[in-house]
């Protein structure tokens, strides 16, 4: 689900037929919440009021429906940081995008859209399910920030399965369907390399139909606030268990609170490992860490090294089913009434990710009749 913004148009472009199918394809999206369309009120009423038969009485509802609506749609476009413009000046099935750095356009002729499958729900990508169920509440909270609750927000997400996202990907792209693929960056120190599956994606942000984007934090576990992880321990009954790592967590937080980019929330933390990442790549654990209680203080941490086994200092994380357990938690409640505690830049994170999640996946709210 997506913004189609119809661009340039001629009244005799909307009532030649070699554009008719496409036209009704747009129309018959929106009536089925799958895309929100815009275009200039001239648009909708040629089709409206178009006598020779070309249109059907069904498409000319839609149209009416989408013109009712434009005023409301309209506004979104400040407010999102990707959307389709349809350019009736691209006479054949081709496409580009314009990338504005803010903002992201995908721009094609209407014939692209001539075969309907083009215009089913958004295609994202992500390294596995839960992550775009989590960018989805996030997404919701931008929204609910943005005074955007008159859309819905529903795409169809495709499990890359972790190594193989890169092909997922390729593969759906491969037929020039319109996609997003989101995974993390797997870095546990702010100069090390891109790991993990972001590293398959450096360069372009855009290739063939696809559009990429890897989020600067270790992990999507990244981004859930420590004050829900600790709501959702205390629904488990673990906060006895974990109480000491969440504890460390906060500590280094408290410090700086990019720290939590670069935490391993699932796994944990030992000195070992972070000593082991400053000497390759810069200072950054060590500082961070020689700020904290004197109870965090050892020698490892003076000498810049840990032979300890295990690690001298070394807290456990919050399990491989984290995610799972966080939405689990929100799904409780409600998702719109879902106000987490945001630090500043946690706070910037969720806005950035909210707007461009929202982006492609936001359709019209109600529910339009289909004839």
């Amino acid at each position: 689900m997506m913004l189609i913004k119809i661009n340039e148009f001629k009244k005799e472009d909307i009532i030649n037929d070699k554009f008719t199918i496409s036209i009704e394809n747009l129309l018959r999206s929106f009536a089925e919440n799958k895309h929100i369309l815009i275009a200039h009120r001239d648009f909708f009423n040629c089709i409206i009021e178009e006598q020779s038969g070309i249109y059907s009485a069904s498409s000319k509802h839609f149209a009416s429906e989408a013109l009712s609506r434009s005023r409301e749609y309209n506004s979104i476009i400040s407010k999102i940081s990707f959307y389709v413009v349809v350019d009736f000046n691209i006479l054949d099935n081709s496409f580009n995008w314009v990338d504005l750095g803010e903002t992201i356009k995908f721009v094609c002729g209407p014939l692209y859209f001539n075969d309907s499958s083009q215009l089913q729900k958004t295609k994202i990508v992500c390294e596995n399910p839960l992550d775009s169920d989590f960018f989805k509440v996030i997404a919701t909270f931008y929204a609910n920030n943005e005074d955007l609750m008159r859309c819905t927000i529903n795409f169809n997400a495709l499990n890359g399965g972790g190594g193989s996202t890169k092909d997922v990907f390729e593969r759906t792209i491969s037929n020039n369907e319109i996609a997003f693929c989101i995974v993390d960056n797997d870095k546990a120190h702010p100069r090390a390399p891109f790991g993990g599956t972001s590293s398959h994606f450096l360069g372009s942000r855009t290739t063939k139909s696809g559009f990429i984007e890897i989020l600067d934090v270790h992990e999507v576990e990244s981004l859930v606030p420590l004050d829900t992880i600790e709501s959702v321990l205390i629904s488990l009954n673990l906060m006895l268990k974990k109480e000491k790592s969440l504890a460390f967590f906060k500590d280094l937080c408290s410090i700086d609170e990019s720290v939590k980019f670069y935490i391993d929330h699932k796994k944990g933390f030992n000195l070992k490992t972070a000593l082991e990442l400053d000497n390759s790549h810069g200072d950054f654990w060590r500082t961070i860490l020689q700020k904290l209680k004197k109870e965090y203080s050892c020698d490892c941490l003076n000498e810049i090294n840990c032979t300890c086994e295990p690690s001298c200092l070394k807290y456990d994380g919050f399990g491989d089913n984290l995610l799972h357990n966080t939405l689990k938690y929100i799904s409780e409640g409600s998702l719109k009434s879902y106000r987490p505690n945001l630090t500043p830049k946690l706070n910037e994170k969720w806005h950035s990710l909210g707007k461009s999640f929202f982006s492609w996946s936001c359709g019209p709210y109600k529910k339009s009749r289909v004839s």
